[in-house]
């Protein structure tokens, strides 16, 4: 539908615009005529010498105005398309954030309905318990992405920086995270080879490392490794690396996966699925923290890097 409405619209560009130079053309032919009309009457009377008196301004007021409008008709082109790709993204979004908590609210009611038989046991429901909480919190950090993503847009809240450790940062936090990852099928294993300190807020840097695991688990197989390596960067500052041995990213996209809303491979469907937003969160928490991101496709084999540059601060 999308791609239908799109060629409408640069049909109707293409039209009106030979409509208009149709329109062009015949009034400077007329233009010119009729300027040559009233040379051959004045020559005839004997007026003007036989000079050549064709205004030569019309035709380039003429031209002028068809670079105008040619110029005016691309940029609404222009304008137009791009509304109607990022409107298929919001309501792509909007598709994949209403599946994603579909999901777990399907799975917190199921387990809720057998809680209530009276005769479960009590090893069973403490086990059904951790699983509706366990999705409880998945459905949470949907919506913190969300909150999150419409507070970068917005720019009108800042982030509350100070300096943290890194290497004690990243100890604590990676062995919080290596439980669930380890439950998901994957081993996260990691290497902090630095002692230096970040401006930063600490619920950002939580927020970007589970943004960049969980993004490396969508795109793996069971089984995977995701690594996480933490050391001094250049210019002297911190660099923190991200990596797997998934899917992959096609070189082509590189450069559009921290857009909001876009979907990396968008031939992978199901359970690699996200919402658009994750890389794109950690994209502009970055930037708030003074730091840059890039997106790196290993040589040789498969799987993807996300490095982080941040800068270093006195303790």
């Amino acid at each position: 539908m999308a791609r239908k409405s799109s060629f409408h619209i640069v049909l109707s560009y293409a039209l009106s615009l030979l409509i208009t130079i149709a329109v062009l053309v015949v009034w400077v032919v007329y233009v010119v005529r009729a300027q040559a009309r009233i040379n051959e009457l004045a020559a005839g009377v004997g007026v003007g010498g036989g000079r050549d008196t064709i205004h030569w301004w019309m035709l380039g007021f003429g031209c002028l105005l068809l670079a105008l409008v040619i110029g005016g008709l691309t940029y609404q082109l222009a304008q137009t398309l791009s509304a109607r790709r990022y409107s298929a993204k919001q309501d792509e979004f909007v598709s994949n954030i209403t599946h994603e908590l579909k999901s777990p609210l399907a799975a917190i009611r199921l387990h809720a309905e057998t809680l209530l038989q009276t005769d479960i046991d009590p090893r069973e429901r403490r086990r059904f318990l951790g699983y509706i909480l366990q999705q409880t919190e998945r459905m949470e950090g949907l919506v913190d992405n969300v909150l999150e993503s419409s507070r970068l847009q917005a720019r009108k809240e800042h982030l509350a920086l100070e300096p943290i450790a890194v290497g004690r940062f990243f100890e604590d936090s990676l062995d919080e995270l290596r439980e669930r990852v380890q439950s998901q099928g994957f081993q996260l294993k990691s290497a902090i080879d630095t002692d230096g300190s970040i401006l930063a807020s600490e619920d950002a840097l939580h927020r970007i490392l589970n943004n960049l695991v969980d993004n490396a688990a969508r795109f793996s197989s069971p089984g995977g490794e995701i690594r996480c390596l933490v050391g001094d960067g250049r210019r002297g500052g911190v660099t923190i690396a991200i990596e797997d041995d998934g899917v992959g990213i096609p070189k082509g996209e590189l450069r559009r996966v921290f857009d909001r809303f876009y979907q990396i491979g968008r031939q992978i469907r199901g359970p690699a699925r996200g919402t658009g937003l994750g890389l794109a969160i950690v994209a502009g928490l970055v930037r708030e923290m003074g730091g840059s991101i890039r997106a790196v496709s290993p040589e040789g084999r498969p799987g993807i890097r996300f490095e982080i540059d941040l800068p270093r601060v006195e303790a």
